[in-house]
């Protein structure tokens, strides 16, 4: 993605691969709840609303403090409990679906077949938000995907990645974290990209190999229009693609088809 001007071109398109790399999808909205969220009414009201999410639970978050005085040695930890909002999960557990005060989060974490699916499932919940929760405008748009390539290791990183990182002499990696930062000339958006090289964790399954994190996000507020919103939805999707079959090998590209 260097050496040119770089342009958002919508005709441009990517193959279809048969067997993504896709561990998790994830489309976010941050945006304040202008009505009030009560944890029982939420509750009742998201049963009516989105039945094909059977299992729901609250949403606690534990914030620690350490307080510290002169009669005391040693400081004395508090930690109290807030409710954050309901997380809903498809009977399939396929997806997942995060209904909090500042936003929803919208994800797939097994099996993603295609955009569109995906896109539709996640603005249908979205809609339910703006219906209950009103916010006026959305302070921030994004579109994660999680790639996972369990069969690459540091000796193999070349055939996936275009460019892997280089070993100082000649000494064997173990493993490595790499993120990066753009900005899209003439457009609101931003791409953060992490790729993750990292061995076995014990009991934690499908934990190695390398991964790919493209996570792209507007960098201006945005409207709830449908319309425009789906658009926005429709070049961030762009952009994720375009990094990612910029950053991986034909041959990589190829053992997904």
């Amino acid at each position: 993605m260097s050496g040119s001007v770089f342009k958002l071109d919508l005709n441009e398109s990517f193959p279809r691969l048969a067997r993504p790399p896709i561990v998790e999808a994830v489309i976010h909205w941050q945006a304040r709840a202008q009505n009030p969220l009560e944890p029982e009414a939420l509750m009742s009201a998201l049963a009516k609303r989105l039945p094909q999410y059977p299992m729901r639970e609250p949403m606690q978050q534990v914030e620690l403090m350490a307080m510290v005085s002169e009669q005391q040695e040693s400081p004395v930890v508090r930690h109290s409990k807030g409710w954050q909002g309901i997380r809903l999960k498809s009977a399939d557990g396929h997806y997942v679906v995060q209904f909090k005060r500042d936003g929803l989060v919208f994800s797939r974490t097994q099996e993603y077949q295609h955009w569109e699916k995906f896109k539709d499932a996640a603005q249908e919940a979205w809609q339910a938000y703006v219906d209950i929760a009103a916010p006026v405008d959305i302070q921030r748009l994004g579109v994660r995907f999680i790639n996972q390539m369990a069969s690459a290791t540091p000796e193999t990183l070349h055939d996936y990645l275009r460019d892997a990182p280089t070993c100082p002499s000649n000494l064997p990696l173990k493993e490595f974290v790499y993120q990066s930062t753009f900005s899209v000339p003439g457009h609101p958006y931003g791409i953060r990209v992490i790729k993750v090289m990292q061995p076995s964790m014990p009991g934690v399954e499908q934990s190695s190999g390398l991964f790919l994190d493209i996570d792209v996000f507007s960098s201006k507020v945005l409207s709830n229009d449908p319309a425009a919103l789906d658009e926005s939805l429709g070049r961030m999707r762009w952009l994720k693609n375009k990094v990612f079959f910029s950053l991986l090998t034909d041959a990589a590209l190829q053992s997904f088809s």
